[in-house]
């Protein structure tokens, strides 16, 4: 796994040249949950709420890019800028991601970290010899990516609509999608269909920018020990279904 390497080269670049070996000293064996996946699963939620029923401690890896851009004195918006010339900026984030995964800090039995990177952080701390790690990603449509957007910007009415009326077929493309949200005629749907595609090619982006850093693509399920598709079901069913296949991992509930 070359992007092991890559890794630990960009750690001891920027963060220090001792930064991989203390981690390796901050190393526990609580249990941790790192949970990745494509916009709009509902892997917030569902990282959340399996904190919650693990009895365990929730991090979010966005609010840790919230608290680097606060230290830098500067917006959210300002530092996602910064990040194609600024390449620490996201090294930065991803050491303090590895330093929750290694448990040093989780006060509970267990850990549940959720963001885009955690499960690749995790193989690189497993390296470093950090063992009970489950990492899970959650995928779904895009047509339920959208459908759900329309419903956070716009409200349930225009979701309700949109799942009556575009088509449930697996679409080659954004392109095709957009033409299909924009025939529904919704107040602001133009706009909010734009925002959409605006924000998954920001994803696109992302990744682009780990793999050129480390080498590894975070979407690339084989990084994954579990893979749950949240398409057409309610949280309550993708919840049940996460926790059973966290069983088999020897994760249960008291």
């Amino acid at each position: 796994m070359d992007y092991i390497d890559g890794i630990g080269n960009a750690f001891k670049k920027y963060i220090g040249k001792n930064s991989v070996k203390k981690l390796q000293e901050s190393i526990n064996q609580k249990p941790m949950i790192l949970i990745a996946g494509d916009q709009l699963t509902g892997k917030s939620t569902q990282a959340k709420n399996l904190a919650e029923a693990f009895n365990g401690t929730f991090h979010s890896v966005g609010n840790l890019f919230r608290e680097v851009a606060a230290k830098r004195g500067i917006t959210v918006a300002e530092q996602a800028k910064l990040l194609l010339t600024e390449r620490g900026i996201d090294v930065e984030i991803d050491y303090k991601t590895c330093e929750m995964i290694s448990g040093k800090d989780i006060e509970t039995e267990i850990g549940v970290i959720e963001g885009r990177q955690p499960a690749y952080m995790g193989s690189f701390m497993q390296n470093l010899g950090k063992k009970n790690i489950v990492r899970i990603y959650f995928q779904c449509s895009i047509r339920d990516q959208a459908l759900r957007f329309l419903r956070r910007e716009i409200g349930e009415d225009a979701y309700q609509k949109g799942l009556k009326s575009v088509p449930n077929v697996n679409y080659e493309n954004l392109e095709s999608l957009r033409e299909e949200i924009i025939n529904l005629q919704l107040d602001d749907g133009h706009d909010v269909i734009e925002k959409f595609v605006e924000n998954q090619n920001r994803d696109g982006d992302d990744r682009a920018r780990y793999s050129s850093l480390y080498g590894f693509d975070y979407g690339n399920l084989s990084g994954y020990d579990i893979v749950v598709n949240t398409s057409n079901k309610e949280a309550d069913q993708v919840f049940t279904e996460v926790v059973n296949e966290l069983e088999k991992f020897g994760f249960k509930i008291n």
